[in-house]
């Protein structure tokens, strides 16, 4: 195993015994049983493993989903799955990687969904700010320790969705 994916493996399991916010680099460095000056060849400090994490993560995903409903059903069984970790991220100093990493998710999806979106007037506009919202619904799912049920977290995404799509460009119309 490599020693990038042991930091990693290691920071994913004490995540689950204690807040992001108590694990430093020796208690990480303990855990996995390797030495600082290891840790520090590879990363700066905790939140550089975090990244990491989510950038194994994100390229971990396909994107050959031909529609809303299958970006949205990944990105939801990702949620699921992760739960435990993304919410520890979340309540942490490390919570703005979690944003991140849901607004890449969203960016790449609906550029390969809406490819021509930036040709249009103001484009790049509406998709920063398409994405800003879906990752901001992500991030309050999360942080409301998914009180609500997927179904009602996927409608408020289509709903955002169809005004995207089918509305904004009769109001742009209208103007």
């Amino acid at each position: 195993m490599k020693i990038e994916a042991k930091f990693q493996l290691g920071l994913l399991k004490l995540v689950k015994e204690m807040p992001l916010d108590e694990i430093n680099v020796v208690l990480l460095c303990e855990h996995v049983k390797s030495n600082r000056q290891t840790f520090y060849y590879h990363f700066r400090d905790i939140s550089d493993v975090v990244e990491s994490i989510f950038l194994k993560e994100k390229n971990s995903f396909t994107l050959k989903y031909k529609n809303f409903d299958g970006m949205i059903k990944q990105i939801v069984a990702y949620t699921n799955s992760k739960y435990s970790f993304l919410f520890a991220i979340n309540k942490s100093f490390c919570s703005e990687k979690l944003e991140s990493f849901f607004y890449s998710y969203f960016y790449s999806s609906i550029s390969n969904l809406l490819g021509d979106i930036k040709k249009i007037p103001n484009g790049n506009s509406i998709m920063r700010y398409l994405c800003t919202l879906y990752s901001s619904e992500m991030m309050y799912w999360v942080a409301q320790k998914r009180r609500e049920k997927n179904e009602m977290l996927v409608r408020r995404l289509k709903v955002i969705w169809n005004y995207f799509t089918v509305q904004y460009h009769l109001d742009l119309r209208r103007i």
